[in-house]
């Protein structure tokens, strides 16, 4: 966390040095918990986090909960999981594990009031 806390805020200082707002940069974290909550810190000083290596509602939960402005969960890398899993190729768009759980992590922000951006990343064809 004090890594990616120091690293953040010198990369946000580089860009002021060079007039470039911190409005306009956003910091890639990686979702786990310790990610999290070094953009919980970042995201109280004015600064924007993009939260990866999202592959579940807990991670979008926890992100949201701790005001995260944006997290893109890796939608064909859930959908990989499915596919191994049960051993299914083919699915329906519908059924996409991937775009199903990307749903229901924009419907609890929604639902909840969360300000949180859903930007899917990693897209498979179904």
């Amino acid at each position: 966390t004090h890594t990616s806390l120091f690293r953040a805020r010198r990369i946000i200082k580089m860009y002021e040095e060079e007039g470039v707002g911190r409005e306009r940069v956003l910091i890639k974290l990686a979702a786990t918990w310790e990610g999290i909550m070094a953009a919980e810190e970042l995201e109280k000083e004015g600064i924007t986090c993009n939260l990866t290596l999202v592959f579940g509602m807990t991670q979008a939960v926890a992100c949201a909960q701790r005001g995260i402005r944006l997290i893109s969960p890796f939608t064909g890398r859930i959908l990989d999981w499915h596919k191994k899993d049960t051993g299914k190729e083919v699915w329906e768009p519908a059924e996409d594990a991937g775009v199903v759980e990307c749903s229901r992590m924009f419907h609890y922000f929604k639902k909840y009031e969360h300000n949180t951006i859903c930007m899917p990343a990693s897209w498979r064809p179904s």
